[in-house]
């Protein structure tokens, strides 16, 4: 089982994976200046580092199409919500006001029971999202799409 939780700590986001932190700090965090600030506090992009400060991934949340864009070295990954495909499989996203669950769709005739792969629980009061997931497709991406889901919390409370 891969866990991940999320949390948000001003205007980074923490994400432990299996122990291990990293940090997600929005687009220009870098720049100065209260243009640049105001920018920072409203943007939908984050770039993503390991805990030796390399910047690993970027994670954006796209509130038009409804979708979470996911850039690695390794290539780009875009997460449309409630379908989306992720290494040739499909899945359906339902959605709570407490969290999620993910399942893959299996395209066949046959009745099959659902067997749930990824389920979220947010905390309103500590403002955090704790991933479960029993699926191997989502392992190298799941902390960006942990991210990603807290980005997309987070525009809708702006």
């Amino acid at each position: 089982m891969f866990r991940v939780k999320v949390r948000r700590m001003g205007s980074n986001i923490i994400a432990i994976q299996n122990g291990k932190p990293f940090i997600a700090k929005p687009d220009g965090w870098n720049k100065k200046g209260i243009v640049n600030s105001i920018k920072r506090a409203f943007t939908l992009k984050y770039d993503v580092f390991n805990d030796k400060e390399e910047m690993i991934s970027q994670v954006e949340f796209d509130s038009l199409h409804n979708y979470i864009l996911i850039k690695k070295d390794s290539g780009n990954i875009a997460i449309q919500i409630p379908l989306f495909y992720l290494n040739a499989q499909k899945y359906y996203l339902k959605e709570k006001l407490t969290g999620f669950q993910v399942w893959p769709i299996w395209d066949t005739n046959e009745k099959s029971e659902i067997e749930i792969v990824i389920e979220a629980k947010k905390s309103l009061t500590e403002y955090s999202i704790e991933f479960n997931c029993i699926d191997d497709n989502f392992q190298f991406i799941l902390k960006e799409f942990a991210l990603g889901f807290m980005i997309r919390w987070m525009s809708y409370l702006y």
